[in-house]
């Protein structure tokens, strides 16, 4: 704020002085508020490890191996249930499978993991996983490239893809399973490379630009 240059002495004086000290008291707490919410951004701003951690599942009712994935940031593990996007201590969720499970390394991230929360809860909302078109590997594909610009490997969604690119296959899959498989109509609009599309914008101050050292 440019104040102006006061008179030395004179009623007037000590006006323009109490207007003056209020102004710069104004703009010292605006400046203090601003530097206290980018502190406590600054706060939520850590880092952590990134991991994959992926455990084949065998076929389901094809040749094509079925993968089961999840991620972790630091030891909470993060999987795509009908419940939503579940947390956990370790990879829980691989444990009660027989295969050997896999740990993919993406190294040190610094992430605003609430933030992070958030993005990964209004995307993958509880009730609207299905088994083959919005599982737990559509999860982890969006989240691994919204933390570090990378895709999870074609080979871990060979099973998926054969899905999206056959007509008709979905109800072929639902017969051969004796019903046991039902498309999720909530998973209708899901269109994986439509969302990571536009989650660019949207990494601002959740993801640092850099990589943790």
């Amino acid at each position: 704020i440019n104040l102006p240059s006061l008179p030395p002495c004179g009623p007037a004086s000590a006006s323009m002085a109490r207007l003056q000290r209020s102004a710069t008291s104004l703009s010292l707490k605006g400046v203090g508020q601003r530097c206290a919410t980018k502190t406590r951004h600054l706060k939520q701003m850590a880092r952590h490890r990134v991991w994959l951690a992926i455990t084949p599942s065998g076929p389901l009712v094809t040749p094509v191996c079925g993968y089961h994935s999840s991620l972790l940031i630091g030891e909470t593990e993060y999987v795509f249930t009908g419940s939503g996007v579940v947390r956990s201590v370790g990879a829980l969720s691989h444990r009660s499978l027989e295969a050997e499970t896999m740990f993919l390394d993406f190294g040190w991230r610094i992430v605003d993991v609430p933030a992070f929360d958030a993005v990964m809860d209004e995307l993958f909302a509880r009730g609207t996983y299905d088994l083959l078109r919005k599982n737990c590997n559509s999860f982890v594909d969006v989240a691994i490239c919204f933390l570090t610009c990378q895709r999870l490997e074609a080979r871990y969604t060979q099973l998926e893809t054969i899905v999206r690119r056959q007509e008709g296959y979905l109800h072929l899959v639902q017969t051969l399973s004796g019903g046991w498989y039902s498309p999720n109509p909530k998973a209708d609009d899901f269109n994986i490379d439509a969302v990571i599309a536009k989650l660019g914008s949207l990494r601002t101050g959740v993801v640092a630009t850099q990589i943790a050292i």
